[in-house]
């Protein structure tokens, strides 16, 4: 669901090195095939370098010039029970949904059903400014309306199996004050395509499952694609983690989705997305100049459900989605015949740079390759000052330890683990996803950051 990684979700910075082959590699290869051939080795070191540092546990498949070269899958499907993952595991995709969501719309203004146009007053009468809000400004992120994942309930939500009505999903961004006006800005919001899947259903007649079973997934025979997940009965079901290495794994809950819905809730296998692309590249589903609008930039490089992006001179069109134990990436080069699809059964905010990194490597573009943290030394003078005990919400504390030249973090009363320094001000503890970030400035209280997964927490320093 939630979104597409550099707008939602602030990665975890890593260290990268130049990787580079000798220099007899790069002379040009004498066949079509010894290219493939290195493409194929490429794409595998690329991934087998994220895998080590647990930033890829899933399936890939690349399309290149009218064939599939590459399809194989990393990792467990069931890290648990040792069941590796496979070409047909299926996968939660979350905001890659949205391009569903958002063809589907593309499908019925083809139809004459509605217009990108119309304001969301027409299908939805008592929507708070819906005559000010149109389709497209839901499409494109630009409608000014508030993001549920704010609201703390919402969020306590997506971690439950609890039934949602509609007014109670709407309840939660339906009646906040729109953060601009609509058109004037782009902000990356789950709530303007929870409208676009009720504006589906109102004009169909059906459920938003069964427009987008009927539009796209029977028309391109997608079989492995649906949408609830909790609920699904597959040996190819993957088991979400939030973390994952080669001596731990914290699994993590489904997400609920009813919350998630046209927003994020399908879920789908490499293969079948791959029937995807062969939809849209050949135009089984809208037409060329319908496509063509959609993948258009409208604010800030998002069109109808895509980002489309420059990239070596080319036009990428890609969408990604992360929710807690899923992860997804799907981009598109029209121009050469490209496609990357990568799934994930873990939280992984290095899926959309993994994916960018194959790019460069199927277009002989040079690349760098992931590197694993490593500690660095600092001073004892400023370990010192990152001591103390720092407030956060709910009367929590987090305790920061010096002993005997280290640091060490404990939350509340729980066994204190140990900080590695990754530079000055940033930290990270040894198998582990957690970031730590301390911010000191003059004149103001000390701060710390925590990231873990999606998760982010701010608290002050106590006097």
């Amino acid at each position: 669901m939630l979104n597409r990684f550099r707008i939602l979700f602030s990665g975890i910075s890593f260290i990268f090195f130049t990787f580079c082959f000798p220099l007899k590699a790069q002379n040009k290869p004498t066949t079509e095939k010894e290219s493939v051939e290195r493409k194929k080795q490429k794409t595998d070191s690329i991934i087998r370098a994220y895998a080590e540092i647990n930033k890829f546990n899933g399936t890939a498949l690349i399309h290149y010039r009218n064939n599939t070269i590459f399809e194989k899958p990393y990792g467990w499907q069931d890290a648990e029970n040792k069941i590796p993952n496979r070409n047909e595991s299926i996968f939660q995709i979350a905001s890659l949904t949205k391009s569903f969501t958002a063809l589907t719309i593309v499908k019925l203004s083809e139809e004459g059903k509605l217009s990108v146009k119309d304001p969301v007053s027409k299908y939805i009468a008592d929507y708070p400014r819906g005559n000010e809000i149109t389709i497209e400004n839901l499409l494109t992120h630009t409608s000014g309306i508030y993001e549920p994942l704010r609201n703390k309930e919402y969020f306590r939500l997506l971690h439950t199996r609890e039934k949602i009505t509609q007014n109670k999903e709407l309840s939660f961004f339906k009646d906040e004050p729109l953060d601009f006006k609509p058109g004037t800005q782009f902000s990356y919001t789950n709530s303007g395509y929870i409208l676009l899947g009720i504006i589906i259903e109102k004009v169909t007649g059906l459920s938003y499952e069964d427009a987008v079973r009927k539009l796209i997934l029977n028309p391109l025979k997608m079989t492995h694609t649906g949408f609830d997940y909790l609920t699904l009965k597959s040996p190819y079901k993957t088991v979400p983690y939030s973390y994952l290495s080669k001596t731990k794994h914290e699994k993590t809950e489904i997400w609920n989705p009813e919350l998630t819905g046209p927003a994020g809730q399908i879920y789908s296998t490499v293969e079948d997305l791959y029937k995807y692309y062969q939809g849209l590249k050949n135009y089984k589903i809208v037409s060329k100049e319908s496509f063509r609008k959609a993948t258009t930039p409208f604010l800030s490089g998002y069109g109808y459900g895509w980002f489309i992006d420059d990239l070596y001179g080319k036009k990428l069109i890609n969408h990604g989605g992360n929710i807690e134990g899923s992860t997804s990436y799907f981009a598109m080069l029209p121009e050469d015949d490209i496609c990357i699809i990568l799934l994930n059964n873990i939280t992984s905010k290095k899926l959309e740079k993994a994916g960018n990194t194959i790019l460069a490597a199927l277009l002989d573009q040079p690349f760098d390759l992931p590197k694993p943290k490593k500690e660095v030394s600092l001073d004892a003078s400023l370990l010192k000052r990152y001591a103390g005990d720092y407030a956060l919400p709910e009367n929590s504390i987090i305790h920061i330890l010096y002993e005997n030249g280290q640091l060490f973090i404990q939350n509340n009363h729980d066994p204190k683990v140990r900080m590695l320094a990754e530079k000055e001000d940033v930290f990270f503890l040894a198998d582990d996803d957690t970031e730590i970030t301390f911010t000191l400035k003059n004149g103001e209280k000390d701060i710390i950051t925590i990231k873990k997964g999606l998760a982010s927490q701010t608290a002050e320093k106590l006097e």
